[in-house]
């Protein structure tokens, strides 16, 4: 592991702690100095300071440990400004792997101090389905409820349709935001529904 400080992001939770584990086992840490940190909303600064605790510990069983976030629901500012310093110099017995379906959540000054990787599949959309995209968004900001009723009827058969065509609209928002500050509020928007999909 180049880095000891990992943020693992995809789309399901699973094969998120699946793969901190496989990286666990690859480095020969033993399942017995792998700790999982679950929160049931953002991690806070009081999540911060427990986690900090348990990093210094040694391992138990071998030289190495993994301490393992979950941070499904995303962190606040405050509690990555407290984790800046033990991601830039955690202790050299110890990884610490963070797991979030979205990059969004993070500072870049924590993005800075971690290596990523990425678990979820890219998409790539042509010039034309941005356009379309861009119109279905204007036309749902107009207040058009026709369209509304056609978009929910084509786009919400099942859930995997659901999320690729939010994925497809994040993607074409991201890609025109610029100065936006409306198409910056759409984005959130779209990140928050994709989320709790």
């Amino acid at each position: 592991m180049a880095m000891q400080s990992l943020i693992i992001v995809g789309n399901n939770a699973q094969e998120l702690k699946n793969k901190a584990l496989e990286i666990a086992k690859e480095n020969k840490i033993s399942k017995f100095d792998v700790e999982i940190f679950t929160t049931e909303k953002a991690v806070g600064i009081g999540d911060i300071r427990n986690l900090q605790k348990n990093l210094f510990l040694k391992p138990v069983e071998g030289d190495k440990k993994a301490v393992i976030l979950e941070s499904f629901f995303g962190m606040t500012i405050e509690s990555q400004n407290a984790f800046l310093k033990v991601l830039e110099e955690p202790p050299l017995s110890t990884s610490i792997l963070i797991l979030s379906t979205s990059l969004d959540f993070f500072l870049p000054t924590v993005l800075s101090r971690c290596r990523v990787i990425n678990l979820k599949k890219t998409i790539k959309i042509t010039k034309e389905e941005i356009s379309q995209n861009l119109e279905i968004l204007n036309s749902l900001k107009k207040n058009h409820i026709s369209s509304a009723l056609v978009i929910a009827q084509n786009y919400s058969k099942d859930k995997e349709t659901a999320l690729q065509f939010l994925e497809s609209l994040i993607i074409s928002v991201h890609q025109n935001l610029g100065n936006d500050k409306k198409l910056g509020i759409i984005l959130k928007k779209l990140q928050k529904t994709h989320t709790i999909i």
